[in-house]
């Protein structure tokens, strides 16, 4: 009887966490292109994100660009863009039905060198753990 009372208590933590999980997915839903952008060195791209939420589940959302990991960021989960003489990122939010709220984020990353070429991606953090990752973006940086 003690087997059966285990595999059930098992199970109905499998189920909690599953239902924890789903939840805390719903709080934060991020929409962006994935998309491959040629530039020039020296110029400038624009990456765009925008995170939909509800206000009353996550009161503190952190939305930002991350670079994927290379020679100049140098780490595998990525880094925020955050240098502001290198990322000039723009932030507009709306109140939409209720509590949702639209969050618009936009880093342009400006005078492009080479090392500016790879991968980056949109995170959403509510409270501090990730909620949420958009599509990968890819620039490519031409001569």
């Amino acid at each position: 009887m003690s087997r059966l009372t285990g595999s059930v208590g098992l199970l109905l933590l499998l189920l909690l966490v599953t239902l924890s999980v789903s939840s805390a997915e719903d709080e934060v839903t991020l929409r962006s292109k994935a998309q491959t952008i040629a530039a020039a060195r020296g110029s400038s791209v624009s990456l765009s994100c925008l995170a939909v939420y509800n206000y009353q589940l996550c009161r503190l959302l952190h939305v930002t660009w991350r670079a994927e990991g290379g020679a100049e960021v140098g780490a595998a989960a990525g880094v925020e863009l955050t240098d502001p003489k290198k990322y000039l990122t723009t932030v507009s939010e709306t109140l939409s039905d209720g509590d949702v709220r639209h969050r618009q984020v936009e880093t342009e990353i400006l005078d492009l060198t080479e090392e500016d070429s790879g991968r980056y991606q949109c995170v959403a953090r509510c409270g501090g753990a990730e909620s949420a990752v958009g599509r990968f973006s890819e620039i490519i940086v031409k001569d």
